[in-house]
Formats: structure tokens, sequence, C-alpha cells
């Protein structure tokens, strides 16, 4: 693809999972994220939840795509565990 001002090369690459793994670093942005987005839903979760939630997303992580994805999968891991935050929001 031809870069716009300059006429030169541009170049895309993506070393996620080849020279780094942002799985946990991401995982821990989304509980947080999630917890300002949803306070209601995290109510009753604690740290030891918050840890099960992040290894969760270590086995999951093939079916996030882009990542606002992250944030949809850790409130879907709270309302498995917590059956009540399934309020609509």
């Amino acid at each position: 693809m031809r870069a716009a001002m300059g006429g030169g090369d541009l170049y895309a690459l993506d070393f996620d999972g080849v020279f780094c793994d942002s799985c946990g670093e991401s995982s821990l942005s989304a509980v947080k994220a999630a917890k300002v987005r949803w306070p209601w839903a995290f109510e009753q979760v604690d740290a030891a939840m918050e840890e099960w939630i992040v290894e969760q997303m270590h086995t999951l992580r093939p079916v996030i795509e882009t990542g606002y994805e992250n944030l949809l999968l850790v409130r879907l891991l709270v309302e498995i565990q917590i059956p009540s935050a399934r309020k609509s929001s």
C-alpha cells in the first residue's frame, strides 16, 4: 500500500503473540475498564475472582479479534459467576 503523504511504502505489522504477549495486560485493562463501565456488576467481585477472570481470559484469548471484545468477555465471565449481574444496562 502506498503512504498518502510521503509516497513510500507503508507496512503494518502485528507482533502480538510473536515478540510479545499482551494477553495479561489487556485482560487486566479490561477488568479495570469493566469495573468503571458496570460498577454495580462488580460489587461482588473480589481479588480472587479477578484472578480467575484473568486466568480465563488466557484460555479464551483465541475468540478475541479486536481489543474492545476483552471488555465484553470480562463482563460475560462475571455474569457466569454472578448470575445477578445479568441486569440489562
